[in-house]
């Protein structure tokens, strides 16, 4: 007997492999949130970090490859294709970041989160992110992103 899992069941296994991929963890499952959070900016510097951070988060609710490229530029096209099958897999995502620590030196920047995502409006995942960031001509951008 071979068992078919259904629509929902896939959607959430997607979820749950889009996080991972992304070198996200996927334990520490919470309730829904809708917001996005950042606490208030200091330097200019700071300002813009906040806004590339919120963009960030932006980019992954609408699923938008071209905005996700505009914070994360040097994406690779392995990385790219990931991220493109995953946003295909779910329809809606909504991600609360909350800026835990901010170090800024010079055009070099880590950026310490608490982010909670909220998928398909029933999985939800909590967990700490870590930023690297870089000023470049176009701004600050996202380097890497990790635990």
């Amino acid at each position: 007997m071979v068992r078919v899992a259904s629509p929902t069941y896939r959607r959430q296994i997607a979820c749950i492999v889009l996080l991972g991929l992304l070198g996200w963890p996927v334990a520490g499952w919470a309730r829904p949130t809708a917001a996005l959070e950042t606490q208030p900016a200091g330097s200019r510097e700071e300002t813009e970090i906040r806004r590339l951070i919120d963009d960030y988060a932006r980019a992954i609710e609408a699923r938008d490859i071209a905005h996700f490229k505009k914070v994360k530029p040097n994406m690779g096209k392995e990385e790219e294709a990931r991220l493109r099958r995953a946003f295909e897999s779910i329809q809606s995502q909504v991600v609360k970041v909350t800026v835990l620590s901010l170090e800024v030196q010079g055009t070099q920047a880590t950026a310490r989160l608490s982010r909670r995502d909220t998928i398909n409006g029933s999985i939800v995942s909590s967990f700490p992110q870590t930023l690297t960031l870089a000023r470049g001509q176009e701004g600050w951008t996202i380097e890497q992103i990790g635990r």
